[in-house]
C-alpha cells in the first residue's frame, strides 16, 4: 500500500502531533494515552476519527505508518548555526490554520511528503529563533540558505503561514530589483496564503504603500494589528530607493500603531543588492543596504526580525559583522536538498568515482564555436550560426514536439544566455528567427537532421540513467519514456506548418494589450531594456484562459533579468555562453537547476569550456560550504564565531568568490588551510610531465619506511612534514585545476605549520591484494610489492586531448583506511566528507594530515573496445596516455579558524589566465 497517499496525510498529523505532545514512540504506537483500555478499543477510537480511511487503516499499516514517520523524523533533520531559542512556538494542527491550509496545497500539487515534512521542520526551527519583543531581544537576524532553483519560495511561503499562526502580524518581502519578478512573487504569496479559501486568517497584500496615498488599504490607521485580531498584512518590496524609503515613511508614521507591529522581514537573494559594497573604512553604506538598516535596526515596533534567504550567501557570510549590520548574528540554517532536486552536484560532480556526473546533460560548445558567436555579436562577422548552437535549437524542437506528444501543459522552454550586452541580444534574436524560418523552408532535409538527433540523444540520456543518477526520486514510475519518431514527427510538422505569423513572432497583444500566445514559438528578448509596439518582447508565460491548445512554446535569449530569481517553466534546453569568475553570479546563472516534474528525460545544457570548469568548482565548493556549515553547527559554534573561520578557508580565495566591494570583513591574500581537502581531477596529456610525476612518487615511497599492507592499500604513518613538502613541491598540477592550483601556497603553510601538524599518514591506493603482486609485473616497484594501477577514464564531453577531465579521484573509504580500529558497515559506507570527518575524530584521527597517492592506469584501448565493455558508460572514454598519471589527494585536519594555526602566508595563486573581461556586467542596472 502507498504509505505517501494523500489519503494518509490526517492519520499521519495525528501521529506527529501525538509524538510531540508524548516524545515517546512506545506510547504513539501503542495508543497507550487514549483512555479506553485495550489496544483495539483504542485502535476502534482512531479509525473512528478517520473514518474515511477506516477500512485501509489496519493494525498493520498503523506500525507502518509509526515506522515512516518516526524514520523521518531522523532523516529530516535541520542543520543550524545558533544557540538561542527566542520563543515557544507550535506547529499548528488546525485544519484551518494558515500552515495546515499550506501544507495542503503543496500535498495538492504532488510535491513529496518528506519535501513538505522538510519545509515544516526548517520553518518551526527557523520560528524558535524569532522574537516579538524587541525590548528583550532586539532586532533578530538570521540567514536561511537554500539552493538555487530549489523552491526558496514555497520554503519562504512555509515560514510566513507558520509565523502568521504563531501571531506574527506584518510580513515584508524584499525581492531583487526588478518589478514583474515582484509583481510575481506578490501574486504568488498572496495565492498561497489564501491556500484553504476558508482559513482562520484574513491575508492583506498591501502593495507599494505611501503616506500620500488615498487608498483604503493603505491606511495604517485601518490596520488590525491587537493580538486578537485575525488580519495579517504583506508586502512584497522592491530593492529600490523610493519604494524602501516611501515604505520606512508610511510603516512608521504612526508610533502607537508600529508598537503594535510584530514583523519578519524576508531579504529574498539576499546577496542581491542588499550587501553593503562600500569601504569598510569609510563608516558608510550603500543607499539599499542602509535603507534596510533603517528598516530592521529599530526599536519601534513590537517585533523585529530580519532573514536574509539566498542560495548563493558568500557575500552574506564575508561582509560586515558589526552590530548595525545585516550579518546574520542569531542563527544560520541549511535548507534540506529534496530528492527531486537537480542541482549543481547532480549536474557537475559527486563523491564517487567514475558516477560523475550522477546526471550526464551538459554538452559542449567548442571554443571555435564561441569564437564565432562573439564575433557575430561584435558584428564582425556574416557567418551562420555555429554548429553547436544549431544542434541546441534542434534538441529543443524535438523536446517540444516529444513533450506535446506526451500531453504536457504547461510552457516549455529554451534559455539562450550567449552575453550581458543588451545589443548583442537583438542579433542573437534575429538570427535564431532567421534560422528557424531557414529550417521551415527545408524541412524535408531538416526532418533527416532531427531524427538522426533524436535517436542520437534518446540512446545516449534513458529514463534508467536519470533514475541511476536520482536514486531515491519520488515518483520514478510517473517519468516519461521518450515516445515513438513518428508521434514525434506528426507534432514537429504542426509546428513547421503554422502561418506565417504563428510560426515564430514575439508575444502578440489585443485590444487591450494583453498577451495572446499561439501554437508556434514565441521568441522573448528579456532584458532590462527590451520593449516593442504591438508586441510584448520580455517574457510573459500564460495565465488561465490565455493558453493555446498545446503546450506553449518559447525561446528566451537574454541577460541579467534571467540570472536570477525568474522562474523559465519547462525548461529543456540551455545555450549557455558567458561566464564570470564571482561565485554568486555564476551559481545564480543556472536556471537550469531546479525540477522537472513530467519531463525528466528531455533537458539539455550547451556550456563552453570555461563555463563548466567554474561550475564544476563551484559545484564541489558549494558541496563543502554545506559540509563546513554542519560540521561547525555539530560543534555548537554560533554565527558570530563561525564568522572569521569562514573568512580564513582558503576556498574563498580560489576564485573571486563574490565581487571584492562585497567582501568587507574578507582579509582574501591570507590562507589557513585546516580542513582543506582536494583531489586532482584534470591531467595533462604531456609525457615529460606525467613520467615526472611518476618516477618521483616511487622514489618517494621507497624512501619511506616499509609500509603496512590492508588489502588493496599500503598505509605509512607518521611521515615528517618536510618530507611530505619536498614531495609536493616537485608534482607537477594541471593548470586547469583550479583547486589544486593551490599547492604552492599550501606547501608554504604545511612549512610554516609543521611544528603545529601531526606527522602525516600516506597511502597508496591500489586495487586487488597487494600481497599478491610481488612479482615484478612492471616497472613500478614499491618496496618489492607492484601495487595495480586504479581505473579511471575521463568524462569525453569534459575532455579534450590536452587535458583529461575523470571527474572524481579518490574513494571516499580511502579517507578512512588508516584508522586501525574495526569500523561499522555505516561507517564504510560513509561517502560525506563532513561524514568522513567526524568519523576520524571518533577514532582520534583528526588532527592527522594525509595524502592518498593513485597510480591510474593509462587506458590505451580503444574508444571502441572500451565502449564495447562498457555499454552505459556513454558519457566516458579512456585516457590514452603514454605514461601512468599520477593522482593524490591531500587532507588537512581542523577547521578554518582565526585562532588555530595562525600563521598565514599571502596568496600566490595565479588567476590571470582564468580572469576574464567582466566589463558588460555593469551595462544592466
Amino acid at each position: 500500500m502507498d504509505l505517501n497517499n494523500i489519503k494518509f496525510s490526517k492519520v499521519k498529523e495525528f501521529i506527529e502531533s501525538q509524538y510531540e505532545a508524548h516524545k515517546d514512540w512506545g506510547i504513539v504506537r501503542n495508543l497507550s494515552f487514549l483512555p479506553y483500555g485495550t489496544f483495539e478499543d483504542n485502535f476502534l477510537a482512531v479509525k473512528s476519527i478517520h473514518a474515511n480511511i477506516a477500512n485501509d487503516l489496519t493494525k498493520d499499516v498503523w506500525d507502518e505508518l509509526i515506522d515512516l514517520i518516526k524514520n523521518k523524523e531522523n532523516e529530516v533533520g535541520v542543520v543550524k548555526l545558533g544557540k538561542y531559542i527566542k520563543s515557544d512556538v507550535k506547529v499548528p494542527s488546525d485544519k484551518y490554520s494558515a500552515w495546515q491550509s499550506y501544507k495542503t496545497k503543496l500535498l495538492n500539487q504532488n510535491w513529496s511528503v518528506k519535501s513538505v515534512d522538510s519545509i515544516k521542520r526548517s520553518s518551526f526551527e527557523t520560528l524558535q529563533y524569532l522574537s516579538m519583543s524587541t525590548e528583550i531581544d532586539g532586532p533578530i537576524k538570521g540567514l536561511v540558505i537554500g539552493n538555487v532553483q530549489s523552491g526558496k519560495t514555497a520554503n519562504m511561503a512555509g515560514l510566513m503561514a507558520m509565523a502568521a499562526d504563531n501571531g506574527f502580524n506584518y510580513f515584508i518581502i524584499l525581492s531583487g530589483v526588478i518589478e514583474n519578478l515582484r509583481q510575481q512573487t506578490s501574486n504568488r504569496l498572496h495565492k498561497d496564503m489564501n491556500a484553504n479559501g476558508n482559513g482562520n486568517l484574513h491575508w492583506h497584500q498591501v502593495d507599494n504603500p505611501t503616506k500620500r496615498s488615498k487608498k483604503a488599504e493603505h491606511q495604517i490607521a485601518n490596520l488590525n494589528l491587537a493580538p486578537t485580531d485575525k488580519d495579517r498584512y504583506f508586502s512584497v518590496c522592491l530593492k529600490n530607493k523610493s519604494r524602501l524609503t516611501n515604505l520606512i515613511n508610511w510603516l512608521y508614521q504612526d508610533k502607537n500603531k508600529a508598537k503594535q507591529l510584530k514583523i519578519l522581514v524576508i531579504d529574498d537573494e539576499a546577496d542581491q543588492a542588499s550587501v553593503n559594497t562600500k569601504s569598510k573604512d569609510s563608516n558608510e553604506q550603500t543607499t539599499i543596504n542602509n535603507l534596510i538598516r533603517k528598516l530592521v535596526n529599530t526599536d519601534r515596533v513590537k517585533g523585529m526580525n530580519y532573514i536574509s534567504y539566498t542560495a548563493t550567501p558568500y557575500a552574506n557570510v564575508l561582509n560586515e559583522t558589526d552590530d548595525q549590520s545585516l550579518y546574520p548574528k542569531d542563527f544560520i540554517i541549511l535548507l534540506d536538498q529534496s530528492e527531486d532536486y537537480i542541482g549543481p552536484k547532480q549536474l557537475f560532480g559527486s563523491e564517487i568515482p567514475e558516477m560523475s556526473p550522477n546526471i550526464d546533460i551538459v554538452k559542449d560548445i567548442p571554443e571555435k564555436d564561441k569564437d564565432i558567436l562573439r564575433d557575430i555579436q561584435k558584428g564582425k562577422s556574416n557567418d551562420p550560426l555555429p554548429l553547436s548552437f544549431k544542434k541546441s535549437i534542434h534538441w529543443f524542437l524535438l523536446s517540444a514536439a516529444s513533450m506535446r506528444a506526451l500531453d504536457f501543459q504547461k510552457p516549455i522552454s529554451m534559455l539562450i544566455h550567449t552575453s550581458f550586452n543588451i545589443s548583442h541580444h537583438e542579433i542573437i534574436s534575429g538570427l535564431v528567427s532567421k534560422y528557424l524560418r531557414h529550417m521551415r523552408e527545408n524541412m524535408q532535409d531538416f526532418l533527416k537532421v532531427l531524427k538522426d538527433l533524436y535517436f542520437e540523444e534518446k540512446s545516449e540520456f534513458l529514463k534508467e540513467h536519470f533514475l541511476k543518477g536520482m536514486e531515491n526520486y519520488s515518483t520514478p514510475n510517473e517519468i516519461p519514456d521518450y515516445p515513438e519518431w513518428e508521434i514525434v514527427r506528426k507534432y514537429l510538422l504542426e509546428i513547421f506548418n503554422l502561418p506565417n505569423n504563428d510560426f515564430v513572432s514575439h508575444i502578440q497583444t489585443n485590444v487591450d494589450g494583453d498577451p495572446t500566445f499561439h501554437e508556434g514559438i514565441h521568441l522573448v528578448i528579456d532584458n532590462s531594456k527590451s520593449k516593442s509596439e504591438d508586441q510584448i518582447v520580455r517574457l510573459v508565460y500564460p495565465k488561465n484562459g490565455q493558453a493555446p491548445k498545446v503546450a506553449p512554446i518559447f525561446i528566451i535569449v537574454g541577460g541579467n533579468t534571467l540570472s536570477r530569481g525568474l522562474t523559465l517553466e519547462g525548461l529543456t534546453t540551455s545555450y549557455f555562453l558567458r561566464t564570470t569568475n564571482q561565485a554568486d553570479t555564476l551559481m545564480q546563472m543556472g536556471r537550469w537547476f531546479g525540477y522537472r516534474k513530467g519531463y525528466e528525460i528531455f533537458p539539455r545544457v550547451w556550456l563552453d569550456k570555461l563555463a563548466l570548469e567554474r561550475f564544476q568548482f563551484l559545484s564541489q565548493m558549494n558541496e563543502e560550504l554545506r559540509d563546513e556549515i554542519s560540521i561547525y553547527a555539530e560543534k555548537g559554534i554560533t554565527p558570530l564565531d563561525y564568522a572569521p573561520r569562514i573568512k580564513n578557508s582558503p576556498n574563498y580565495n580560489l576564485i573571486r568568490i563574490t565581487s571584492n566591494n562585497k567582501m568587507q570583513s574578507a582579509k582574501p591574500v591570507k590562507y589557513n588551510f585546516a580542513g582543506f581537502n582536494t583531489q586532482t581531477i584534470y591531467f595533462e596529456n604531456n609525457k615529460e610531465k606525467l613520467v615526472q610525476n611518476l618516477n618521483n612518487t616511487e622514489k618517494f615511497l621507497n624512501e619511506l619506511d616499509n609500509p603496512e599492507v590492508n588489502k588493496n592499500r599500503m598505509i605509512w604513518r607518521n611521515v615528517s612534514s618536510d618530507i611530505v613538502k619536498s614531495f609536493l613541491e616537485k608534482y607537477n598540477v594541471c593548470n586547469s585545476d583550479t583547486k589544486m592550483s593551490s599547492l604552492p601556497p599550501l606547501i608554504e603553510w604545511v612549512e610554516e605549520n609543521s611544528k603545529k601538524l601531526s606527522n602525516w599518514n600516506v597511502i597508496l591506493s591500489s586495487i586487488e591484494d597487494i600481497n599478491e603482486t610481488k612479482s615484478e609485473e612492471d616497472n613500478w616497484n614499491i618496496h618489492g610489492y607492484s601495487p595495480k594501477a586504479v581505473k579511471r577514464t575521463k568524462l569525453t564531453e569534459r575532455s579534450t586531448d590536452e587535458i583529461a577531465n575523470i571527474g572524481v579521484l579518490r574513494t571516499p573509504s580511502d579517507l578512512l583506511a588508516d584508522i586501525k580500529e574495526e569500523l561499522s558497515a555505516d561507517q564504510k559506507k560513509a561517502t560525506k566528507p563532513v561524514i568522513i570527518q567526524s568519523i576520524r575524530e571518533t577514532y582520534n584521527y583528526g588532527d592527522i594530515p594525509q595524502l592518498i597517492i593513485y597510480r591510474i592506469d593509462k587506458g590505451d584501448e580503444t574508444v571502441e573496445e572500451y565502449k564495447k565493455k562498457n555499454p552505459n558508460r556513454k558519457n566516458r572514454s579512456p585516457l590514452n596516455f603514454p605514461v601512468e598519471p599520477i593522482g593524490i589527494n591531500i587532507l588537512i585536519p581542523g577547521v578554518s579558524d582565526s585562532r588555530n594555526m595562525e600563521t598565514y602566508i599571502s596568496a600566490k595563486i595565479q588567476y590571470e589566465e582564468q580572469m576574464i573581461d567582466e566589463s558588460e556586467f555593469e551595462e544592466e542596472e
